[in-house]
């Protein structure tokens, strides 16, 4: 990865950026549309107390975040490296 010498962020870090970010949202995306479309959700979970709903869901979206900050990073560096090989080699 290139040192970007004036100060702003390099082509390599903003590419890996964007990426890992998109890669993070998708995942969340998917995760909850999964969780929506499942019958735990559309059975049982309508029944349950507003309390504990909000309890399981404050459980499930941090646990997710959790997950998804790890892949964040590790699609950062791996679309880092990627773009990095492409812009050297063109």
């Amino acid at each position: 990865m290139m040192i970007a010498l004036h100060g702003g962020f390099s082509e390599e870090m903003l590419y890996g950026l964007g990426g890992a970010f998109i890669v993070a949202v998708l995942f969340l995306i998917i995760i909850h549309f999964r969780i929506y479309q499942s019958a735990y959700y559309n059975e049982e979970y309508v029944y349950f107390s507003s309390f504990k709903k909000i309890a399981l869901y404050l459980g499930f979206i941090t646990i997710n975040l959790i997950v998804a900050y790890f892949l964040f990073f590790v699609f950062m560096l791996l679309i880092g490296g990627i773009s990095s090989y492409f812009i050297r080699k063109f």
